[in-house]
Formats: C-alpha cells, structure tokens, sequence
C-alpha cells in the first residue's frame, strides 16, 4: 500500500502522541478526583465505568487518526489509464542578422532572444517546437520536435554566423515556417517570430507570408527586440577590439526595430505583438494567454498503471468509530 500525499502521514506524527498525552492526564485527572471524592464518588456518579470510559476516548482517538489516514490517500491495487497527448505545434523564427548583436537590449538582443525560447520551452507539455533562423536567407534548424534536449542543443548553437547570407530576410524566415506544418491540423499550429523588424531583403515580403497564414489559420506571434533609441552594432576586430559598424561615410549605425512592420505582420494573420522592452517575458505571456489555451491536437495515447484511492475505506472505519462510541456508555449496564 502507498499513499497518494505521503505528507500528511506526517500529521499522525503530531497528533498520536498528542492523544495518548491527553487520554493519560484525562485518566490521572479523573483518578485523583475519584480519591477525593472517596465514597461520594457513586452517589454522584452511580454506575460510572473507568474501562468503558477509556474505550470512548479510544474510539475518538482511532477516528481522528483514520481521518488522517483518508486524508493522505491510502492507494491499495491499480487501475490502467488511458492518457491522451494533445499539443500544438510551434514553430520560433529567429532573427540571426547582425543588428541582432545591438545591446540596447541586455546583453544583447540575440542572447535576449535564446533566452526567452529557453523560458518558452520549458513552459511547453506536449507540444512539438521547431526552430528556423535568418539573415539573408533562411535555414531550419530543428524540425518540430517533442525533444526538448535536442531542440535547446541546436538553439545554443545559434549566433550571428548561422546563415550565409547577410542582411534581414523576414518574408523568407516566415515563408519557411509556413510549409514546416502539416495541412492536415492548420488550426493547431502558430509561428513565433523573433527580431527587430529591420526587413532589408525579404522576397516573397512579409505581408504576404502573413495572409496566407492567415488563409491557412496559423496565427502569427510577433516579439520585437530591441528600444526606441535603438543601439549600435559591435564588431570585432583581429585583435580583438570592440567598434561600431558604421556607414560608408563614416557614421556610426544605429539599429532600431521596425515596430510598425511587426505590428503589421501580426495584425494581418490574427497574432499578437509584443515588446521585449516593455514586456519582461514576452514569451512567458504569449505562451499563457495565447497557445496554452489552445485546443491541440491527439498525437500519441499511452497506458499506465495508477494506484486507486481507497479514501472511502478509512472515512468508512472513521465513522464506524465515531458511530460506536455515540452507542457506548461511560456507565455500567444496570442488572
């Protein structure tokens, strides 16, 4: 036999010498009063039992302890459970251009970014996640997967050198996402897009990759990274020396998100848009409010076995106890 919240066994503990304390200073009490009284004693309590006294106490006593009992939920034999996993399917674009190393966002918004996919996963029971990046091109990473050991071993990996291609191809990041789902469950399945907006070379562009998610009922969910004043771009040299990108004139780039393109993407295909700088986990809360109340879909059933409850046993003897000392008397039987 085991229990289903071993814990509260642990009040037994407390209460067992409690009661034993009590019933021994009731029985002292009672003897001294007794010798007191000497032969007043049947007079003013004819036919008093001390033994039938002890077993009402002790009927109590068992009662409170079988209610503990009950409450700690005694499992005797087992049952098989049919359990159903119902998920969605999430698929997180990840922007690897270089403005994404700007640390206007701390440490910086590419690292900002990992971080928060690493919160989504674990926040994620039963889902398939999926991981693309993009710069200049687009490359899927990791395919939708229940392994979340394999997908955070591919998102550790990622940094600014993950694509080919320079530049920021938001359409295709998004495009590549769209053919990752299956047909068969549109309903169930939303991308999750990270990055600052900065869309320099997207073809097909991003609205159209929106309206046909839209058309297929995949919403888009849209995190910015990045503030208002925006944050220049780091770059290291052969020695090892910090500077800033700057333009071929000589000035310094300032990298700003794009928040009107984002908000754009994610009003056309029925998402959400969020800023990492005013949101603290962005990820947390789109994952809460929006895809967890999700219906999912039944992509695995699997059997096991779980203890039954027998709680009703121990309420049963609980109350017998109760019910039998009600009947006792604390006075002998008169002949």
């Amino acid at each position: 036999m085991s229990f289903k919240d071993p814990s509260t066994l642990s009040w037994m503990l407390v209460a067992f010498p409690v009661l034993l304390g009590a019933l021994w200073s009731a029985g002292v009490a009672r003897r001294r009063r007794l010798k007191l009284l000497g032969h007043m004693a049947d007079a003013l309590a004819p036919g008093f039992s001390a033994p039938r006294r002890i077993m009402r106490d002790g009927l109590a006593a068992l009662a409170l302890l079988l209610l503990v009992v009950a409450l700690s939920g005694p499992l005797i034999g087992t049952a098989v459970q049919q359990v159903q996993r119902r998920g969605v399917d999430v698929m997180v674009v990840l922007d690897t251009s270089r403005s994404m190393l700007a640390e206007d966002i701390k440490p910086s918004r590419l690292e900002r970014a990992k971080r928060e996919i690493g919160g989504l996963l674990e926040n994620m029971v039963g889902d398939r996640v999926g991981l693309i990046t993009f710069s200049g091109d687009a490359r899927r990473v990791c395919p939708l997967t229940h392994d979340a050991s394999t997908f955070r071993m591919f998102l550790d990996d990622i940094d600014t050198t993950s694509n080919g291609l320079g530049g920021t191809a938001v359409g295709e990041g998004l495009e590549l996402a769209l053919d990752s789902f299956d047909d068969e469950y549109p309903s169930e399945a939303v991308i999750v897009l990270l990055t600052d907006g900065e869309d320099l070379t997207s073809d097909p562009p991003p609205s159209q990759i929106a309206y046909e998610a839209r058309a297929r009922g995949i919403p888009i969910y849209v995190v910015a990274f990045g503030t208002e004043e925006g944050g220049t771009i780091p770059v290291r040299d052969a020695r090892g020396r910090v500077s800033a990108v700057k333009n071929a004139d000589g000035t310094v780039v300032v990298s700003r998100p794009n928040e009107d393109l984002l908000e754009t993407i994610s009003g056309i295909a029925d998402g959400a848009f969020l800023s990492a700088e005013q949101t603290p986990f962005p990820l947390d809360e789109l994952y809460a409010k929006r895809i967890a109340v999700m219906e999912g879909v039944t992509r695995g059933s699997s059997t096991r076995e779980e203890g039954i409850d027998r709680y009703q046993w121990a309420l049963m003897a609980a109350l017998a106890c109760f019910l039998t000392r009600s009947l006792v008397s604390d006075r002998r039987v008169a002949r």
